[in-house]
């Protein structure tokens, strides 16, 4: 019988944005023995401790929360080789995966495609003006949807999209009909809905 003895956890940073993808073995994971996963921009992913009773703790910081969440992954699970999600309980948005690396890699790449297919239908040349501009423009937003911004809808129009953020109802209009619009929106770290105001931190 064949005993996997290695899983990976892919995160999504807090602070670049990007999936960051760390192999575990059964050997390194210790109980009650904390290991920092780190992201290549410096920023910590998660904490992988031991705890006994066939579970292992995701101390994972979550952007949107500002808190930490401890995430609790049954053993059997986690060497199990299938794709799991770990989310923010509290906003309910993806903070990563565990599982096998190349079952993980499939999954997040059925997600890019799953998502170039919706933009491709919403920015047909007959109702957006630049589709590329706004294919570049969706793409960002997506990124930083991801990363853990506000949880929105975007309605598309011809040269801008409308963000609805699905809590308060605030909106926010972003351009995208020009290589500056494009240019514009990829200075944007986060972007910020709230109820009657339109804002952006950079």
């Amino acid at each position: 019988m064949l005993i996997n003895t290695v899983s990976t956890l892919a995160l999504y940073c807090s602070r670049c944005g990007k999936i960051e993808m760390h192999d575990l073995s059964r050997f390194t994971v210790k109980s009650s023995v904390g290991r920092e996963l780190m992201c290549g921009c410096g920023q910590r992913l998660a904490t992988v401790s031991g705890v006994g009773h066939g579970q292992y703790l995701l101390d994972i910081p979550c952007v949107v929360c500002e808190v930490s969440h401890i995430v609790c992954v049954d053993v059997k699970d986690f060497w199990q080789g299938r794709v799991n999600k770990i989310y923010c309980s509290a906003a309910n948005l993806e903070l990563g995966f565990s599982g096998g690396r190349r079952a993980i890699e499939q999954a997040i790449a059925a997600q890019q495609q799953e998502f170039a297919s919706m933009v491709r239908d919403m920015t047909s040349e007959e109702y957006v003006d630049n589709p590329q501009v706004m294919f570049e423009v969706l793409n960002k937003i997506h990124d930083i949807a991801e990363r853990g911004g506000s949880i929105i809808e975007a309605d598309v129009q011809p040269d801008s999209i409308e963000l609805v953020c699905v809590h308060c109802n605030g909106r926010r209009v972003v351009a995208a009909k020009t290589e500056e619009d494009v240019a514009a929106v990829q200075d944007i770290a986060s972007i910020e809905i709230g109820s009657g105001r339109r804002s952006s931190r950079r």
